[in-house]
């Protein structure tokens, strides 16, 4: 372990891993952590035109 952290290029690729490591959990952490899964009746609330074809599927 102590030649890893002696050569300067190891310290540096290791810096990366862990500064990517963070924020790959970042990015999952703000967009993709809540399993909260809208039905098609709430989104269509939310998207303007899209009540109609939902509308139009039903029948």
């Amino acid at each position: 372990m102590r030649q890893i952290w002696s050569n300067r290029m190891s310290r540096e690729i290791l810096l990366i891993l862990i500064v990517k490591i963070i924020l790959i959990f970042t990015i999952w952490w703000i967009f993709f952590r809540s399993s909260d899964v809208p039905s098609s009746e709430q989104l269509s609330h939310n998207l303007p035109g899209s009540r109609s074809v939902i509308e139009n599927n039903k029948e």
